[in-house]
């Protein structure tokens, strides 16, 4: 009797502990970030999810296309992409959003492609492309250059730390696209100026 007692509680110990470390060897899903930030390598987030509760797919894409038809002038230039009720892509500029200081303040355009993805109560908000103008010597814009910063004497010190120079440049970058977002969301739930004038 006591044998079989002593197998059923090693049996169950056994059992309660692979139930323990399999739950730790299988952390909970990390939630995507609802902000972008720039991280030690000045790499801007991939994307960003932002919760829009009680809001159904079709009224965000909705939404999300007024927004961009009142944001830019020309909506029908500006619009890449689209499949209705499921995502939308779209190109704009900002003027002198490049910027780096070697010795005095360099400031150049800069071309973005944004995607946005919609599903019931949220949104993706993705950056597919981020560009800086070439200009030529009296200031012309002659083309269009990806903006990265690899790893290297020219961006990074030794120590591994951005050049000074650059300190501000990705950063900078970061706040104009977090306020770009934010103007969405606000236009969503009829919080700025643009939403308000509907309502006259």
């Amino acid at each position: 009797m006591k044998r079989r007692n002593y197998a059923f509680y090693t049996l169950l110990f056994l059992v309660f502990s692979n139930n323990v470390f399999s739950q730790e060897a299988n952390p909970t899903e990390t939630p995507s970030p609802t902000e972008f930030i720039v991280n030690n390598e000045q790499q801007l987030t991939d994307f960003i999810v932002i919760p829009c509760e009680g809001k159904a797919r079709e009224e965000l894409y909705k939404k999300i296309v007024e927004w961009i038809n009142k944001t830019y002038n020309k909506p029908n230039e500006v619009i890449k992409a689209q499949v209705e009720n499921n995502y939308i892509r779209f190109q704009g500029l900002e003027s002198k959003g490049y910027c780096r200081k070697p010795m005095v303040l360099i400031c150049e355009d800069i071309r973005y492609e944004i995607e946005i993805s919609v599903k019931d109560g949220k949104y993706k908000f993705d950056v597919v492309k981020l560009e800086s103008a070439e200009t030529s010597k009296y200031g012309n814009i002659i083309g269009w250059s990806e903006i990265t910063f690899k790893k290297g004497w020219m961006n990074f010190k030794s120590n591994g730390e951005v050049r000074d120079q650059y300190k501000d440049t990705m950063p900078k970058i970061a706040r104009y696209i977090n306020s770009l977002n934010q103007n969405l969301h606000d236009y969503i739930y009829n919080q700025n100026e643009t939403a308000k004038s509907n309502n006259w």
